[in-house]
């Protein structure tokens, strides 16, 4: 269903792109710009994206139903109040006559015809209720007063959103919000109508809620914030108050024919132009007019209606946002479609724990068998035949740096020098990072190693090969360390480094090293117990290790460099692992730092 949205933004020459939002504000957001901007594409130059306009609601949903309005409604004032005819097709003639303020007409959008009408006529009344003037109203209570319905609020703010009720327009409720922000020049306020107040109060939230996303924007000359609301505010004057359970639990049942009614008795009647196609998101423009028999009434608003003067503006009108020069956020994290990490989202979707019974299953180690208790402590591999082993038992303690000196001098990119690392160097990096340096009990008969670095469950997921090409003491060659005896152990000595830095994304950096460790994810380790969960805990139980990697080598003096950028096939094969059941998932390139420099 969003995609009907998206689509009838775009036959009207606009395309929409979410637009994140602080974690604060809990709502989602969707701006309407060009649409020669509607592919997220990489821009290393950062280039602007105008903004035409804002949207927040609850849901992705309801934002593209506000821009699906907006967009018709900036496509009348471009064609300067004419026929939206080009914008979609059946449009049915002239969208924007009798424009008789200046103003084009109303649009609503919705699942069906009916609803597009009301929403076009909330907003018209809207409209005329905020250019009265508002200066007091009924405070409604009995509500979370930072917070709004469906989940659209703002948490952890220093201030907090009122919502008023306002009277009547043409016998329809209407409905404030005000936003007070300690750090706000003044308060942010919005004004709907609609006949069910309840929902007239999450509006009228969401509205306001807009008004603060827009002054969040930064402006294309990057000079200033967008400007608050116009002119001088006169912030409402609570007169009373209601309680939020008091205002009715649902909508009328015939929504449209209770709204044509209360517009008849108060001297209007709804012109309406269908601007879209009825098998799709209903789509029209609306117009209020006085009746033949009667002219129009002061609507029962609580105040009289005047018109704002072009010196003090103090109306709750929505701010123009396509005047204002705005432009989107400059974040790279927009560079990609949807369907580029579909995959990636579906997964975590399906790795999340559930409250639901079942969604891992229940393990007591104390009722596994001793055989398989065994197995828990086995977490390694074992090239045991191997035709060179080195020991990686290093005597006498090492001299390491503070973590505060630690801390200060890590750097990826810090120069390395042309010479080699020592062996006992070497053996203080890998026992230090994942050598065994501990047991736990598990049950009665059983004690399990630990090791220097966490992993999920005690499981140790990952496996640590070290490419060797100038450590002394050590021939080159791709070698496993296993953890609990503490030996280097051959695996393969056919490629040098030279050969594989060609599979890297840094070929000369790479080239550059002394060694490069090899991150080896074990996936049956842990997925028998965390199953889908089981694939982020390999990750994280990697991240962990090649943490202690660095941390441990930068305390030696050594340069230590995390690299994601390889060609995985060819890593995978190298190891000689299937790339399914184990993988290669990371690498560290190891070497001297360059004497003298000692850059923090």
């Amino acid at each position: 269903m969003d995609e009907d949205m998206l689509r009838c933004v775009t036959e009207q020459g606009f395309a929409a792109r979410t637009l994140p939002l602080p974690l604060y504000v809990r709502a989602h957001a969707e701006v309407l710009v060009p649409a020669a901007d509607a592919g997220e594409r990489l821009d290393l130059r950062a280039a602007d994206i105008p903004l035409l306009d804002v949207a927040v609601a609850a849901d992705r949903r309801g934002a593209l139903r506000q821009l699906v309005e907006r967009a018709a409604v900036l496509r009348i004032v471009r064609s300067g109040h004419g026929s939206l005819r080009d914008s979609l097709p059946d449009s049915g003639g002239d969208a924007g006559a009798d424009a008789r303020d200046g103003s084009p007409p109303a649009v609503g959008a919705g699942d069906s015809h009916d609803e597009a009408v009301a929403r076009a006529i909330y907003q018209e009344l809207a409209r005329r209720r905020a250019e009265s003037g508002i200066e007091k109203g009924t405070l409604i209570t009995g509500r979370d007063q930072a917070e709004g319905p469906s989940g659209v609020a703002l948490r952890g703010v220093d201030g907090r959103i009122d919502c008023y009720l306002l009277g009547e327009t043409a016998g329809v409720p209407a409905v404030g919000a005000v936003l007070r922000l300690d750090r706000l020049e003044r308060p942010l306020c919005a004004v709907v109508c609609d006949l069910w107040e309840r929902r007239g109060v999450e509006r009228a939230v969401q509205a306001v809620l807009r008004e603060f996303v827009v002054t969040t924007l930064p402006r294309r000359d990057d000079t200033d914030r967008a400007p608050l609301p116009y002119g001088d505010f006169h912030d409402v004057v609570a007169v009373g108050e209601t309680d939020f359970e008091t205002l009715a639990p649902r909508p009328p049942r015939d929504e449209t024919a209770e709204l044509r009614d209360r517009l008849r008795l108060h001297g209007h009647r709804a012109s309406v132009r269908v601007l879209g196609p009825a098998d799709r998101t209903a789509l029209v423009a609306c117009r209020l007019e006085p009746t033949a028999t009667s002219e129009p009434s002061a609507d029962s608003e609580s105040e009289p209606v005047r018109r704002p003067t072009t010196d003090t503006q103090d109306d709750w009108r929505p701010r123009d946002v396509a005047a204002l020069g705005l432009r989107a956020p400059r974040q790279l994290s927009l560079t990609y479609e949807r369907d580029d990490v579909r995959i990636g989202r579906v997964y975590h979707e399906n790795s999340k724990m559930r409250t639901a019974y079942g969604t891992l299953p229940v393990v007591d180690i104390a009722e596994m068998s001793p055989p398989a208790r065994r197995l828990l402590g086995q977490a390694y591999r074992d090239f045991g035949h191997a035709r060179r082993q080195y020991p990686m038992r290093p005597a006498g303690q090492p001299r390491l740096l503070t973590l505060d000196q630690v801390v200060r001098r890590r750097r990826s990119w810090a120069a390395m020098g042309d010479g080699e690392l020592t062996r006992a160097e070497l053996a203080h990096l890998l026992t230090l990072s994942y050598g065994t340096t501990g047991a736990a009990v598990a049950g009665q008969d059983l004690r399990l190693p630990l090791r220097a670095t966490p992993s999920a469950g005690g499981l140790y997921s990952s496996d640590l090969f070290v490419l060797v090409d100038r450590v002394s003491g050590v021939e080159p060659g791709l070698y496993y360390f296993h953890p609990g005896k503490r030996l280097l152990q051959l695996v393969d000595d056919e490629r040098t480094l030279a050969e594989v830095a060609e599979y890297t994304g840094y070929r000369e950096r790479a080239g550059e090293a002394a060694a490069m460790v090899v991150y080896v994810g074990a996936f049956r380790r842990n997925q028998w117990k965390y199953r889908e969960r089981g694939y982020r805990t390999v990750l994280l139980d990697c991240g962990h290790l090649a943490q202690s990697v660095v941390t441990t080598a930068t305390s030696l003096g050594l340069v230590a460099h995390p690299m994601i950028a390889f060609v995985d096939d060819y890593f995978n094969a190298y190891v000689g692992v299937d790339g399914v059941e184990d993988a290669v998932l990371y690498l560290t390139l190891l070497g001297p730092r360059r004497t003298g420099d000692e850059a923090a």
